[in-house]
């Protein structure tokens, strides 16, 4: 198999001048190997295992083990969640290894305000749903009669009351666009999304509770275990909002690991000063030369693209942290 892998990879091509240019072409191989292997087949029972409480913990979905992380491991991360209580704020994640079934969490239980990570789950649900079964087309055109201040660029384009549905899909997810996620919400709400949403282990999400929610590090991880489901059936609804989850304007997870990785996100956030609960979270599959797997980050600390961003630095140091643990403690 390493053999076939350097054949089609380009990494060797029998040219090497010496013992190591072999031996970085042998590895660069087997990344491509750890990262091609398929994703396990999960879903929102396999995080029942992950504790609550604010102890930093390793735990495992394949044996159903669970035990505090490694002391080594834990000092990293706790210097990133220690940053944002000398801050005021608070933080809580769960970080899975989609082929390993390892993981490690912190205060997997405590709700923080979603803002717009709520939008990745229901542009799955239509396309899944809706879209990839013909009960709504792409070219369908919406008319813009609910517009939305905040994040997004739908709400500025005056001259334009008319999108198409494949339009508006897009605008809420790359620009997080309030206008596009509202009129999605107005037309392809009720008992579909509550089926799908609580088919992904979280029920609470439904329609009667709104358009945004409170939710838990471990809500919004079952959440891309379904979307992480979707993706992988490699439909072309799938690789369509795929393109998209790799085009998010704003994520933490791409400022973070973006230069080594590539980052399927979709992030939310909020500030305090806008009348709303705080938040900046961000949530995504991480495709890693060591393995791919799932990030999701909660807090309540103010963010407001582009008035308030002095806090980016609290998720993206710990962002990098969780990356670095994931390669070190939960690859092998």
């Amino acid at each position: 198999m390493l053999f076939g892998a350097l054949a089609s990879g380009g990494q060797y091509d029998g040219r090497a001048e010496g013992p190591s240019d072999l031996s970085a072409a042998i590895d660069g191989a087997l990344s491509r190997i750890v990262t091609d292997a398929p994703h396990l087949a999960l879903d929102a029972a396999d995080l029942d295992i992950v504790p609550s409480g604010r102890e930093i913990t390793a735990f495992s979905v394949l044996t159903g083990t669970s035990e505090p992380l490694a002391e080594e491991h834990a000092a990293v991360l706790q210097r990133a969640i220690s940053a944002f209580g000398d801050s005021g704020y608070h933080t809580g994640f769960v970080v899975l290894d989609l082929t390993t079934g390892r993981g490690v969490s912190y205060n997997a239980d405590e709700n923080f305000f979603s803002a717009s990570t709520v939008k990745a789950p229901f542009a799955t649900f239509l396309w899944q749903e809706l879209i990839e079964t013909g009960e709504a087309d792409l070219g369908s055109t919406l008319v813009k009669d609910d517009v939305r201040g905040g994040t997004g660029i739908m709400a500025l384009e005056e001259d334009k009351d008319e999108y198409t549905l494949e339009e508006v899909v897009a605008n809420t997810i790359m620009y997080s666009d309030n206008t596009g996620y509202a009129m999605l919400r107005n037309h392809y709400d009720g008992d579909s999304w509550d089926a799908w949403t609580a088919g992904a282990g979280v029920p609470e999400a439904e329609s009667e509770a709104g358009w945004y929610y409170n939710y838990c590090a471990r809500d919004l991880a079952k959440y891309w275990i379904a979307i992480d489901a979707y993706l992988e059936t490699n439909t072309e609804g799938a690789q369509s909002i795929e393109k998209l989850f790799g085009s998010t304007e704003i994520s933490f997870i791409r400022q973070a690991l973006g230069s080594e990785c590539e980052v399927r996100a979709k992030a939310g956030f909020e500030s305090s000063f806008v009348g709303s609960a705080a938040a900046l979270n961000d949530a995504g599959i991480v495709e890693s030369p060591t393995g791919d797997y799932l990030v999701a980050v909660m807090s309540d600390a103010d963010y407001s693209h582009p008035e308030a961003t002095e806090n980016a630095t609290l998720i993206i140091d710990l962002i990098k942290a969780l990356g670095t643990v994931h390669d070190e403690a939960l690859v092998v």
